[in-house]
């Protein structure tokens, strides 16, 4: 049996966040999350790169979880950047 999907994804693709209603969503609160991790199974890639050398300082001061923290941080970028890309295509 095929289930017919009646989601305008094209509507959907083209809306800003700002127009999405979370009305009917319920608030979260610290407790709520408290405990959430965030997972990326995603493959990882090797790469060198350059950088400054007070940042390589701080790299090396977070210790044996720099490679975590900084995909993590360039991940948070991403997402960001990626967003904020698809809301305004004038970029």
């Amino acid at each position: 049996m095929k289930h017919s999907n009646k989601t305008d994804w094209e509507r959907l693709n083209k809306m800003k966040n700002s127009e999405i209603d979370y009305s009917d969503i319920a608030e979260t609160d610290y407790e709520f999350w408290e405990d959430a991790k965030v997972i990326y199974g995603n493959k990882k890639k090797e790469i060198v790169i350059k950088v400054d050398e007070d940042i390589a300082e701080w790299i090396e001061q977070i210790g044996d979880n720099s490679n975590k923290a900084i995909n993590n941080l360039l991940r948070s970028y991403y997402i960001s950047f990626k967003n904020f890309a698809d809301n305004n295509s004038s970029l």
